[in-house]
């Protein structure tokens, strides 16, 4: 054999395929992560303006809640537990149509998005909502009233999300995606 002939031992004969699998996940990790960052921040959004806020008042140098307002304490929690759970299913069965290239990874990204949705939450919904009602009575007389701040009180709730959206895209693997159909009997299948 002449050099020009011989054949190229340190050449890979094909394409590697791990390269090949590394972009589609990357992509799937970037539309999720966007997904539920743009979802904890509306879910921040809506739940400071769906929220009864507590009031708080100034009684000399302290600031107290009436006990009849501590029910809306509740209802705070209430509302995070009920927009974290419609946008956690929501959230995994739409991924989980639109990125099911590799279900499972889909569904641990989804559970890991879930939580990054009910963080971004919080910290949003803090953000959008009243601000601290200490500093604010600090300028006001006695007997002035504010609204508490929007704090998650139960913090398991915080949980909700990321089991949502894995309940979500398991939901959708195990009852509502189509069923594959199976080759007839005698036939092979295509590859």
């Amino acid at each position: 054999m002449t050099p020009e002939t011989q054949p190229d031992l340190d050449a890979p004969s094909d394409p590697t395929p791990a390269s090949s699998q590394v972009v589609p996940a990357l992509l799937d990790v970037l539309v999720v992560a966007v997904w539920f960052a743009a979802a904890g921040l509306v879910g921040g959004w809506l739940w400071a303006h769906v929220v009864s806020f507590p009031q708080v008042v100034k009684e000399g140098n302290n600031a107290t809640v009436a006990s009849e307002e501590l029910a809306k304490q509740v209802g705070m929690d209430g509302w995070f537990f009920v927009i974290a759970l419609v946008g956690g299913l929501v959230s995994g069965v739409v991924l989980q149509v639109w990125r099911h290239r590799d279900p499972i990874l889909t569904v641990v990204l989804v559970t890991l998005g879930g939580g990054l949705a009910s963080w971004l939450m919080i910290q949003s919904g803090d953000a959008f909502g009243p601000g601290d009602p200490v500093a604010a009575l600090r300028k006001l007389p006695d007997g002035a009233h504010v609204s508490e701040q929007l704090v998650l009180h139960a913090h398991g709730v915080a949980w909700v999300w990321p089991i949502a959206a894995a309940f979500g895209a398991m939901l959708y693997l195990w009852v509502i995606k189509p069923a594959e159909e199976e080759p007839e009997a005698g036939t092979l299948p295509e590859k």
